[in-house]
């Protein structure tokens, strides 16, 4: 009992001592449910809450409106609401650690993500309208189900990191060669992919790849190959 009771008062003295500072940290604070005075504050820009017991995301969160951070990982979420695409000022979202199976498309209203960091959940599947955000450079998707991604990944037009790693891959898509910005690609234990689409090889900004010794590789990446591209296989 003292315990929690020590933890509570750390939790409410962070959000005191941040709170001028528009962020609140309620990190491993045994959380099941947001705290009122969270809502209360219209000017949060950063909220952590990191290590809690979170089953569901009050709706309300889409009233921050000036949240541009947001730290939700390693709790116990099944889904996001619908209301976060409210957030169009949000730059990091991270879920990573949760028990999401998917993703609700207002995701795709979030025009202002640089970072969406998703490992380790449950989802086999991604909105389309994710793959629009025109801001989105880093996209952590290690750990899950995924056996496809949507066809218009290409628009991902800012997209320069993506982590694929631990997944159920059969294919690519060939609109990923569109990805013109992308820097790194991370395809180690995707799934039983076996090949890459000739398309790869249209990024010219491609500095680093990583796959499994058995996928087939287009010849022209391999030519591609040079101390600025360099092809990782495990």
């Amino acid at each position: 009992m003292l315990r929690t009771l020590t933890i509570c008062w750390l939790c409410f003295q962070s959000f005191g001592l941040s709170a001028q500072k528009k962020t609140i940290n309620l990190s491993k604070c045994r959380l099941n449910s947001i705290p009122e005075y969270v809502f209360e504050n219209k000017e949060l820009k950063v909220l952590k809450l990191y290590g809690n017991q979170l089953d569901s995301l009050d709706p309300r969160i889409g009233e921050l409106e000036h949240l541009e951070k947001l730290y939700l990982g390693k709790n116990r979420l099944k889904y996001l609401p619908a209301e976060i695409g409210q957030l169009k000022k949000l730059k990091i979202l991270s879920v990573s650690n949760n028990l999401l199976e998917g993703l609700p498309k207002e995701m795709g209203e979030l025009v202002s993500l640089q970072q969406l960091w998703l490992d380790q959940n449950q989802l086999r599947s991604l909105p389309r309208s994710l793959w629009n955000l025109k801001e989105l450079e880093n996209v952590q998707l290690r750990y899950n189900w995924l056996d496809s991604l949507p066809s218009n990944i290409g628009n991902c037009s800012s997209l320069r990191f993506i982590y694929l790693n631990r997944n159920n891959l059969v294919a690519l898509p060939e609109s990923i060669g569109e990805l013109k910005n992308l820097r790194e690609l991370y395809l180690s234990s995707a799934g039983p992919l076996l090949q890459l689409p000739e398309s790869i090889c249209k990024l010219r900004q491609l500095e680093l790849i990583e796959v499994d010794q058995f996928i087939v590789l287009p010849t022209c990446l391999i030519t591609m190959q040079s101390p600025r591209m360099r092809i990782i296989m495990n």
